[in-house]
């Protein structure tokens, strides 16, 4: 059964829209590969929505008690996997979905309540599966590796820059700017004769008059921007040469982009990515925005100018964010929709086009490329001998790849590989994971496995899955490992 995605998420003028624009992010990394449909209550700011979205509004007579039952009669839970983002999907709330057989993805910020969720992503740095209360079954991807960034942001993160003078300023509040910020920073900054521009750009959800009487006064250098497509923030972004931003998603996107940031926060949820920020010298430190004058700002943007080591500030957030992590949450979503199936005759062209890929030629102890005749007359012999368990990996419902168990004696051999498309998602660990549960389910041998020594990826693929070293053996003169796994419990 292929599955589709429903996003979850509501934002708006008084609860800011910071919920809705980190979840279009993770629109962008899935969109390509699942059907989708983002669901948000009727108060919502639907302008910030792309258009080309298909979006359902909950009523206003539904509250959060009765959600998952509207969303139960809505959708079928079978069918669908729900991407949260909000504070409101807490504990009672992820339980009841769970019930009604929905599979739960719950973007967390403030690590509070039990999680019931299949999958809990939380994107701030120095946090560890041990700080979560949650269920066994639950998966995690945390930290900057799994950062929630739009694909043009994935992008400028994987270049390279330099940052040499400071004299062009990027500033933005998010979508509300309940206190105000953007103006203050606004009237500090222009009395700072270094600072030649200042753009700032005001969230959907900016309603104040007074900054943009303020702009007419400063026509020369202070430049507003509001309504920005994803490439139009990019490019005003790669205009500027260092910004003021509280430790939220505008925060990344500016990692992403590198540049000295006078970072701080003004809402709890942007206080833990700024301590951590903080300790591993990505910001320069301005603690609680809430509380800042203008004197103030003025005063911490001078010393950031001056900062010698405004390039070491650069270099940390290239360190931190990669670019790669469409890739790696892309993975957490397929693993919820691994099946496998017996590998059938209508298999060979595949399996033969599989066999001969690169990366598996190299990484088998016989690395020469494999004809197809030789293939055709091991895979047919293959699939009917009752000694193999030759498994061919669907991630939503798309072959992905194989596994093979061949019994030999008193143990088997496990075999694994993957097809090039879902490469570095982590799925080769959950493929030995559910083909093992399988495979003990009708065997009760031990399971071996040999890898070559250089082969990194493997090796961690396979203790990650529960398999021990127990020894080293040379293998047509290739020095290898050789792992073990007695049983899937305790995976």
């Amino acid at each position: 059964m292929t599955k589709k995605i429903i996003f979850r998420a509501d934002g708006n003028s008084k609860t800011g829209l910071g919920h809705l624009y980190r979840l279009f992010a993770v629109v962008d990394m899935l969109k390509t590969q699942y059907e989708f449909v983002l669901v948000t209550r009727v108060d919502s700011t639907l302008s910030v929505i792309p258009s080309e979205y298909d979006v359902i509004q909950i009523p206003e007579n539904i509250s959060i008690s009765n959600e998952t039952e509207w969303l139960a009669q809505n959708f079928d839970s079978s069918e669908h996997i729900v991407v949260a983002d909000g504070y409101q999907f807490k504990s009672s709330y992820q339980k009841q979905i769970k019930k009604l057989g929905f599979q739960l993805v719950y973007i967390d910020d403030l690590i509070e309540s039990h999680m019931y969720a299949d999958v809990i992503i939380n994107h701030a740095p120095d946090i560890d599966e041990k700080n979560f209360l949650s269920e066994k079954y639950t998966k995690f991807g945390l930290g900057t590796k799994y950062a929630l960034l739009r694909q043009s942001f994935l992008t400028q993160a994987r270049e390279s820059k330099k940052v040499n003078v400071l004299d062009s300023l990027f500033v933005c509040f998010g979508g509300a700017d309940k206190y105000d910020l953007s103006l203050k920073v606004a009237k500090a900054a222009v009395k700072i004769s270094k600072i030649k521009e200042i753009h700032i750009v005001l969230g959907g959800a900016y309603k104040k008059q007074e900054i943009y009487d303020f702009q007419k006064e400063h026509q020369s250098n202070l430049i507003l921007h509001d309504g920005l497509s994803e490439p139009e923030l990019v490019n005003i972004m790669n205009l500027c040469n260092f910004a003021v931003a509280p430790t939220s998603t505008i925060f990344y996107e500016l990692c992403s982009i590198k540049m000295p940031i006078l970072g701080g926060y003004y809402v709890k949820n942007q206080e833990r990515i700024y301590e951590s920020m903080s300790s591993k010298d990505v910001l320069y430190k301005a603690g609680d925005f809430s509380k800042y004058s203008v004197l103030e700002f003025e005063n911490k943007l001078s010393a950031l100018m001056d900062e010698p080591r405004a390039g070491d500030y650069v270099q940390n957030q290239k360190n931190l964010f990669d670019g790669k992590s469409d890739i790696r949450i892309l993975g957490l979503i397929n693993s919820l929709n691994i099946s496998f199936r017996k590998a059938v005759k209508t298999d060979l062209e595949l399996t033969y086009e599989w066999s001969n890929d690169e990366l598996v030629r190299k990484n088998s102890f016989n690395s020469e490329q494999i004809s197809l005749d030789d293939h055709s007359n091991w895979f047919m012999k293959k699939i009917i001998d009752n000694d193999n368990l030759f498994l061919i990996v669907q991630v939503n419902e798309v072959p992905a790849g194989v596994v093979r168990y061949e019994l030999k004696g008193e143990n088997a051999v496990v075999g694994v590989s993957i097809q090039n498309e879902f490469r570095g998602q982590g799925l080769a660990t959950e493929f030995l994971i559910k083909s093992a549960e399988l495979y003990f389910s009708k065997y009760d041998k031990p399971i071996f496995a040999f890898i070559k020594k250089r082969n990194g990826a493997s090796i961690k693929a396979f203790e990650k899955a529960g398999y021990s070293l127990i020894g080293e053996k040379l293998i047509m003169k290739e020095a290898s490992f050789v792992y073990k796994l007695e049983t899937s419990h305790g995976i």
